[in-house]
């Protein structure tokens, strides 16, 4: 009876220890990412002329990020527009003048070609100056200003960074042996290292590929309540056991 009594009080001692190294298992390491998250950059070489906003700021999909200055460009529309209205007139006339037999068909072939050299050529202009308004995408917010108003920009240039901040998901990284019971749709909860807040989460998606130096794969989590998260914080996702999956 006292070896009996003894072994148990040997057990009771051993098993908390054995309960978090199972639990252990089936907890991960996890990232809060935004869907969207762009750098902005300029098509045309021109002044900016206006940044109405600035880090930290919200907009609307839609709303003004980037002003440039359009005299040149839309001088140039002008110009343009001016020459396709001419060779549409010469166009008319051209056609009316070959129903008349006054001239070939050749004639009205290089009018035809003109306009339409002038058309593409309008389009081309009126591109350039929707280009001297770079706009909001999507709604979100802005991370980065890279440039100052007034200053002259080339093409291609890097000029804001902006970041949808509602549209959020969970990048996590897990053993590959977990393959054998994770499934799409299946709960977690993430516990905020920032805040300390526990935010419900669903797999969205399991990536096709494991890392074949770690071992590991990447999911892709939706969260059930996203609005009070910021992208880049970290957090511990936590499973269900294998067979609650």
């Amino acid at each position: 009876m006292r070896r009996l009594w003894s072994k148990c009080l040997l057990l009771s001692t051993l098993l908390p220890a054995v309960i978090p190294a199972q639990a252990e298992e089936y907890k991960a390491r996890a990232v809060i990412k935004a869907r969207d998250r762009a750098v902005l950059s300029g098509e045309l070489a021109a002044r900016v002329t206006g940044l109405p906003k600035r880090p930290g700021e919200s907009f609307k999909q839609g709303e003004l990020l980037v002003g440039l200055d359009c005299a040149l460009y839309e001088a140039q529309a002008g110009k343009v527009a001016a020459e396709h209205n001419a060779a549409k007139i010469k166009l008319e006339n051209a056609r009316q003048l070959n129903e008349l037999r006054s001239i070939g068909s050749l004639d009205v072939a290089l009018a035809q070609s003109e306009y339409a050299q002038t058309q593409a050529e309008l389009r081309i202009a009126r591109i350039n100056t929707q280009r001297c308004r770079i706009t909001a995408p999507y709604d979100g917010k802005v991370v980065t200003v890279l440039i100052n108003q007034h200053e002259n920009i080339r093409q291609q240039q890097e000029l804001i960074e902006i970041i949808a901040d509602r549209r959020l998901e969970a990048e996590v990284v897990v053993p590959a042996t977990w393959l054998g019971w994770l499934q799409p749709a299946a709960p977690l909860t993430l516990q905020i290292d920032e805040t300390g807040a526990r935010v419900e989460a669903t797999i969205a998606a399991i990536s096709p590929a494991i890392d074949p130096v770690s071992q590991t794969l990447l999911l892709r989590a939706e969260l059930a309540q996203p609005a009070e998260l910021i992208p880049g914080m970290s957090a511990t996702a936590y499973f269900g056991p294998a067979g609650t999956q």
